[in-house]
């Protein structure tokens, strides 16, 4: 009878799922929703905190979902990016980032997104002392993009990252930055497809098209 009971308790959730959609994924959409919509809209270090503690409350609560610390990692690493304190401030705030990123990596490997996420943080570490730094983390970050490359050719955010490291790279040795304009162009034409793609009140990344706009504009002069 208990058996019986079970299966049929069971039975009745499939049935209320299928007929009234599922309450506790409605919630979590319209969670994310709300958030990303504040983290995209987020311009001061204080504000970007309060996303990263809603992403890691998310995260709390769908520990099965990569998405919530994604967007938390990404937070931190803007807080690092923004930050005017100390080199130590800074290297804090990529620290959490990347253990949020590290996470997210658990639940969902070989992950274009998150591996893309991973490189923007090692490029914000270089960032804050790229003299002792340069070196050893500019190989790291690059082999970091093109992984996320080859785990989806089609992500241009990780093209549009691979382009801002290219840029650093050729200014480093004296030379254009026609490489980079090539990849950046290639990231605004994923980004176009990405757009024509997408469904409504998507959560998925879907950040850096106006970020790769005003970069071409500024290094390629078009």
């Amino acid at each position: 009878m208990k058996t019986y009971l079970s299966l049929s308790a069971i039975l009745m959730i499939f049935t209320w799922n299928l007929s009234f959609g599922n309450p506790l994924n409605d919630a979590y959409l319209q969670a994310m929703s709300t958030e990303i919509s504040k983290l995209y809209q987020a311009a001061s270090v204080e504000e970007l905190q309060k996303s990263a503690n809603a992403f890691q409350r998310i995260s709390t609560m769908n520990p099965s979902e990569w998405l919530p610390d994604y967007y938390a990692a990404w937070a931190y690493a803007n807080m690092g990016f923004r930050s005017q304190g100390s080199a130590q401030d800074k290297d804090n705030y990529f620290a959490q980032a990347k253990k949020l990123a590290d996470k997210a990596a658990q639940v969902s490997p070989n992950n274009s997104e998150i591996v893309a996420m991973q490189g923007y943080i090692t490029m914000g570490e270089l960032s804050v002392d790229p003299g002792s730094r340069g070196q050893h983390l500019s190989p790291v970050a690059m082999q970091t993009f093109g992984k996320a490359i080859n785990l989806n050719r089609t992500n241009p955010r990780a093209i549009l990252l691979m382009a801002q490291m290219e840029y650093g790279m050729a200014q480093f040795f004296g030379q254009g930055p026609e490489k980079a304009c090539g990849l950046i162009l290639s990231s605004l034409e994923l980004f176009k497809k990405e757009a024509a793609t997408v469904k409504n009140n998507s959560i998925e990344p879907l950040w850096g098209e106006d970020y790769a706009k005003g970069l071409y504009q500024e290094l390629c002069g078009n």
